[in-house]
């Protein structure tokens, strides 16, 4: 029996409209452009909280909007819950990352995922998106690779018989990305 992981993958946001299942970006909407530009101006001032009651103001939907929440989040150490919003909207059919999504939403979601010390699941999306550049993918490959690093041989080996070694995981910069 298959475990269903998300609900609501076909939600359809009310500023940016997803077609044929895909989320669209070519569409802009002023409104969403200025509030991910106050977003990202708290963001860089490491304010993530005032950044999240911005965005829980607005009322504006979209992909866009799921991401700067999932990164406020992020920022403010809640790893778990941004791995739930980026499941809400990236991951197709429960178990499938959504090929069509911006690559910075999936390395987000690697983030997360990172940051919850799911290794096979950051391993899993740095696997998916081997073909793919971007300065924030970049960053989340040298930090897990500065995190393995750090493992003695045992810790690697526990890692291949999938347990999490008791090695604390850093990213060495601050988590998620807007663009």
């Amino acid at each position: 029996m298959q475990r269903k992981i998300i609900a609501n993958v076909s939600n359809k946001p009310k500023t940016l409209p997803q077609q044929n299942g895909t989320i669209d970006n070519s569409v802009r909407d002023p409104a969403l452009d200025e509030l991910l530009k106050n977003v990202n101006r708290l963001l860089q001032a490491d304010a993530p909280a005032k950044a999240l009651e911005l965005i829980t103001k607005s009322k504006i939907k979209s992909p866009g909007v799921k991401n700067a929440t999932a990164v406020c989040q992020l920022r403010l150490g809640k790893a778990q819950v941004a791995i739930d919003i980026y499941r809400s909207f990236l991951l197709n059919k429960a178990i499938y990352l959504r090929a069509d999504a911006p690559v910075i939403y999936r390395v987000n979601f690697g983030v997360a995922l990172f940051l919850n010390n799911n290794l096979p699941g950051v391993s899993s999306l740095l696997f998916d998106l081997r073909d793919e550049t971007h300065p924030s993918l970049e960053k989340l490959r040298a930090a897990v690779a500065a995190w393995k690093k750090k493992l003695t041989i045992w810790q690697r080996l526990q890692l291949i018989f999938g347990s999490h070694p008791a090695v604390p995981i850093e990213l060495g910069y601050p988590p998620g990305d807007l663009e």
